[in-house]
């Protein structure tokens, strides 16, 4: 009878318990990895929910309409109200493997050894996650000039799923958002405006043939405004644009300019002050406007104004990039752990959420 190397079990138990322990640091690591992902953080864009069947976000769609003034003995209105539905959203899920084969654990012998390969290869999966979840929310997939859900929809939803230039259509995937066609439901529709002209397309908010800095500043401060309509008195706390955007509206502030969070400037992510928003950029903000990834020829810019307390991050809270413990397969002489994660970008208020498309790459003053 063959008894197992207790060394090969102590590795096995050693390999998982590290690689457990490291995962705070790594769910750390990863909402700190880019600028969108920590300033939801920052800000409160990260929900955990305990499972369940998929995603459910209670929203209000009209007011109460009983209230109103009286006097003495006027009656009070006692009618049920409606106005209060829900949006459902399917759970996304990630998963990717780390991997320490035989030969590389006799490789690096030593218990010292063995921790620094499990180091390396923990930085080469958490890196890796990162620039999936940034892609996957950031830019997306594109499908005839949309921004969808890759993988056959089983990516996390992009922003330009949610924040579309047709703001009435319904994504090409299919279906609705969340459950509710916003081609039916205006109210489901978020704010839009074209900047390179001064006519609307259809669905805008506002329209205007930006050319300068002083039009640029004028044009996303009317957005802000746009989105901080309604009488809760929330405004977005984020605007998300690509690089030359953000560029061209900090050389717009000259003297004025002043950082809108320290804490995100600490970490390495340059960002000022848009109002009550603080603007952040990345390099893979598509264009709304054409339907194109960053880099391409007619690529216009895009800003998309974000109210954290109606667009996040919901996480299933016992799948939060979560390890499994390393198992060795019986066909291969390696030791494998998985770390999953489980969730979905959502929204609950479009209204108060907007994308201004079409900024011309080459304003100058």
């Amino acid at each position: 009878m063959t008894v197992p190397s207790s060394r090969t079990v102590n590795y096995d138990a050693l390999l998982s318990t590290t690689l457990e322990n490291y995962r705070p640091v790594m769910v750390d690591n990863i909402f700190k990895s880019n600028a969108l992902l920590a300033a939801l953080k920052k800000y409160g864009g990260i929900d955990y929910v305990d499972g369940g069947e998929r995603i459910r976000k209670l929203l209000m769609y009209e007011e109460n309409d009983t209230f109103k003034s009286y006097r003495g003995y006027d009656t009070i209105t006692v009618k049920p109200q409606d106005g209060i539905t829900a949006a459902f959203y399917e759970w996304s899920e990630i998963a990717g493997t780390i991997t320490i084969s035989r030969r590389e654990e006799r490789q690096n012998s030593g218990e010292a050894a063995i921790l620094k390969l499990l180091e390396q290869k923990t930085m080469q999966a958490e890196m890796s996650i990162k620039s999936k979840v940034n892609n996957q929310i950031v830019l997306g997939t594109i499908d005839t000039a949309t921004f969808v859900p890759g993988n056959s929809a089983k990516d996390l939803l992009p922003l330009g799923y949610f924040l579309p230039k047709a703001n009435a259509t319904d994504p090409v995937s299919g279906g609705s958002v969340g459950n509710i066609n916003r081609a039916t439901y205006s109210w489901w529709r978020p704010q839009t405006a074209v900047l390179d002209s001064g006519t609307k397309d259809t669905g805008n908010s506002f329209a205007v043939a930006v050319t300068s800095y002083t039009g640029l500043r004028a044009a996303l401060y009317r957005m802000y405004n746009f989105c901080s309509r309604g009488a809760d008195g929330s405004a977005p706390n984020i605007c998300l644009s690509d690089q030359i955007t953000y560029e061209t509206y900090e050389n717009s502030l000259d003297q004025q300019k002043r950082y809108g969070d320290e804490e995100l400037v600490s970490m390495g992510f340059d960002n000022v002050k848009l109002k009550g928003a603080t603007m952040i950029w990345d390099e893979l903000v598509p264009s709304i406007d054409t339907g194109e990834a960053a880099g391409a020829a007619t690529y216009t810019g895009s800003a998309f104004f974000l109210n954290t307390k109606f667009w996040n991050l919901t996480i299933d809270s016992q799948t939060d990039f979560v390890t499994t413990p390393f198992i060795e397969p019986e066909n291969q002489t390696a030791k494998t752990a998985k770390v999953l994660f489980m969730g979905q970008t959502t929204i609950s208020n479009p209204r108060k959420l907007g994308v201004c498309y079409a900024i011309s790459q080459s304003i100058a003053s």
